[in-house]
């Protein structure tokens, strides 16, 4: 009785070396011994690891420089991050980043922009402060002529001591015939309500402000309008502290129910 065929031989030219346990390339699907079963044992030429492929010439020229003055070429792509084209090594630093002379110029033009409106605004609010010091200074030096001329004329209750006498110009009520304004002065330790009663008197007009009418004699900035104050407890020297009045003050002296009145009409 024959034995049938026992094992097969290694698929390699140069083994072919029968082997009962015989192993199949799961690459190329031949069958090799235990000694070349493995694809880089038999050089397998289904396995991808062992193909060396052949550059294309056209994909090594692909990537050419983009310098006009460079041929060379290259098969990976470097790419500029600026312009987004490809240079070599050689012209990689090739002034991508460099700026024009216009553009620095307009760069410098956004730059220097904010110094030179702060500087147009600077001069503008030093010129403000400047008149408006120039005014305070000649106002303030018109009242103290103002005063001392109000010194020499004004009228009022001589029981004031002299330390104590405040002076200024009041603007009589419209309806008063005699509109001119007078020089008085009164004491900076009385309240504003009978400073005002005090200057009705010596003015010689009425004054109700002991009665539940509404239409009050009060004392206004002749500079604004503005209502001294309504409250009238107050004491002057109060009001001077807290540079209200001044001594030498231009006043009006009117009846009203209102804060504010045109002290354009009093001149």
């Amino acid at each position: 009785m024959e034995l049938p065929q026992l094992g097969k031989q290694c698929s390699v030219n140069f083994c072919k070396q029968n082997d009962f346990l015989i192993h199949t390339c799961t690459h190329c699907s031949l069958e090799f011994c235990k000694l070349h079963f493995h694809v880089s044992s038999h050089n397998c030429s289904k396995c991808k690891d062992n193909v060396v492929e052949k550059l294309d010439s056209a994909a090594s020229d692909k990537y050419i420089c983009t310098d006009k003055s460079c041929n060379s070429s290259s098969i990976i792509e470097m790419i500029c991050t600026e312009c987004k084209k490809h240079f070599c090594l050689s012209h990689r630093h090739h002034g991508c980043f460099e700026k024009t002379d216009e553009e620095i110029s307009n760069e410098l033009k956004a730059w220097q922009e904010p110094k030179h409106q702060f500087s147009i605004a600077k001069n503008v609010v030093d010129t403000q402060i400047a008149e408006k010091s120039k005014k305070s200074k000649n106002s303030a030096l018109a009242q103290k002529v103002q005063l001392m001329k109000l010194k020499g004329r004004a009228t009022g209750s001589n029981n004031i001591p002299l330390v104590h006498r405040k002076y200024f110009l009041i603007y009589p009520p419209l309806k008063v015939v005699k509109k001119e304004p007078r020089a008085v002065f009164i004491s900076d330790d009385w309240t504003i309500g009978k400073s005002i009663d005090s200057i009705a008197d010596i003015i010689g007009i009425n004054n109700a402000n002991n009665t539940s009418n509404p239409i009050k004699l009060k004392l206004f900035n002749h500079l604004n309008g503005q209502v001294i104050i309504n409250k009238m407890d107050i004491l002057v020297s109060s009001l001077l502290n807290d540079n209200i009045l001044s001594d030498g003050q231009n006043l009006i002296l009117e009846y009203s129910k209102e804060d504010t009145i045109d002290y354009t009409l009093y001149k």
